[in-house]
């Protein structure tokens, strides 16, 4: 069929195209809250992650879901993986959230607080309040500003620098850009992809530096023990350690020795499996 038939088909017949447009529009949006509904059984008393698939040098593609599996490890709360949510999303249209005995919680801080009630989990339990206060101003800082940061860096400077970003990631062709768009109206929204690129690597290098001076030479960022918010640091940190592909974020976090220290530890002393739970370059399934 050449494209004067079409346009010619497209021209005499937009009603008929019009009513096939919204049927299939309808029954995809039937098949996906037909698979929402079909529940699996799972463990009684188990919190299961769901979230995407692997990464290739960190256990997730999203910061969000290695915060979470991290906060999940930290409390040692009984819990099992899912990676379907890039078809199963929550509620809230996010690809890391949990259920357990039913219950679905979308959004990774609202997670670790259904846990800590559901469990009886304090990891905060003993530091002053000033410390607690402390910590969630670290937490919304990382989580809530850094991330954009980060997002812009990796979806819309680095494919500027020469960084194929669909082959690092694993992502077809046809849904990088879309997801760049995604990201770049949605931090414009937000207010950080309003900066120039030169103004968004400031205030990621302020970010990364307040970091950096609170942690110093302590283990975690309130010493010895980790506290709640050391998941949200890590999760963030592991994006621009271990998964920016030798682009800016990964030179930006080696100006900080102390931050990549820091990485290892948490790595260390949380994921003894790191390597059963990555795919090495998408080289070869990850195990877990």
């Amino acid at each position: 069929m050449d494209m004067e038939t079409i346009k010619s088909f497209v021209t005499t017949h937009p009603r008929e195209i019009c009513i096939t447009a919204v049927v299939g529009v309808a029954l995809i949006a039937v098949i996906r809250r037909r698979r929402k509904r079909e529940k699996k059984v799972y463990p009684p008393n188990t919190i299961v992650h769901h979230q995407m698939g692997r990464g290739p040098y960190a256990p997730s593609l999203t910061p969000f879901a290695v915060k979470l599996e991290t906060y999940l490890r930290m409390a040692k709360v009984p819990f099992l993986n899912e990676h379907d949510s890039v078809t199963n999303k929550s509620s809230k249209n996010k690809v890391t959230w949990i259920e357990c005995n039913g219950e679905e919680v979308a959004d990774s801080e609202f997670c670790i607080q259904y846990v800590n009630n559901k469990f009886n989990v304090d990891l905060d339990k003993g530091f002053s309040d000033e410390d607690r206060a402390a910590a969630l101003a670290i937490q919304r800082m990382v989580d809530e500003h850094l991330y954009w940061a980060v997002a812009l860096q990796r979806w819309v400077y680095d494919p500027k620098d020469g960084i194929n970003v669909s082959k690092n990631m694993n992502f077809s062709w046809t849904l990088a850009p879309l997801v760049r768009r995604m990201i770049a109206k949605q931090s414009y929204a937000q207010g950080v992809g309003r900066h120039t690129e030169e103004e968004v690597h400031h205030v990621m290098h302020e970010d990364l530096k307040a970091l950096s001076m609170f942690i110093g030479n302590k283990k975690f960022l309130f010493g010895d023990r980790v506290c709640q918010a050391d998941s949200s640091v890590f999760g963030m940190l592991s994006q621009l350690y271990w998964q920016s592909y030798g682009g800016y974020g990964e030179k930006a976090i080696h100006e900080y020795p102390n931050l990549c220290a820091y990485c290892d530890r948490m790595k260390a002393e949380y994921w003894p499996d790191w390597d059963d739970c990555i795919t090495h370059g998408w080289t070869r399934k990850a195990t877990k």
